[in-house]
């Protein structure tokens, strides 16, 4: 079963990120991730087996943290200019997400980071751009465009299960902390 742990965004703040979107329509080779499966990643645990799960569900019980307030960020991209795969705005203050991210890592020590955490809400994937074009529609996407930097309360994460289909990934809540 395929697991990770984020934080669900309400309505008006995934009515924001629709309205960044848009813009992405009209480029071949990006997906733009479906409102539903809005999310900010806190750990990506992988595929675990299906015995482990009740441990995972547990175990997380145990993460203590006071609610707090994020609001969208900047935007960004990954890897890197010369191949853009994801699109993602952070959310700010940083510092409570990393510090709810290191309780659940206590918590969870058999599964470890493949990477240093990064705070981001990933809102579209890209398989390819056909031009260099498409390419610098995006980055100026992502440099020039303005948006509300909505405020909102984290009190609860979850843990979702994520099943990928050709159509998209579905994900499925397992568990809900707060």
């Amino acid at each position: 079963m395929r697991l990770f742990l984020g934080i669900d965004l309400p309505e008006e703040v995934k009515q924001v990120i629709e309205g960044i979107k848009t813009p992405l329509k009209n480029i071949r080779g990006v997906k733009p991730v479906r409102k539903e499966n809005l999310h900010l990643t806190l750990k990506f645990l992988g595929e675990v087996d299906e015995n482990q799960v009740v441990k995972i569900v547990e175990a997380l019980t145990e993460v203590k943290f006071e609610p707090f307030n994020l609001s969208l960020g900047k935007m960004g991209f990954f890897p890197n200019e010369k191949r853009i795969r994801v699109l993602w705005i952070d959310a700010e203050p940083a510092e409570p997400l990393v510090e709810l991210k290191n309780e659940i890592d206590k918590v969870l020590p058999n599964y470890k980071d493949d990477h240093a955490f990064k705070n981001h809400l990933t809102f579209a994937r890209i398989k390819y751009l056909a031009s260099s074009e498409e390419k610098k529609k995006i980055i100026e996407l992502i440099t020039n465009t303005q948006f509300e930097k909505k405020e909102f309360l984290v009190d609860r994460f979850k843990l979702y299960s994520s099943t990928l289909l050709p159509e998209g990934p579905v994900y499925k809540v397992i568990k809900e902390y707060k």
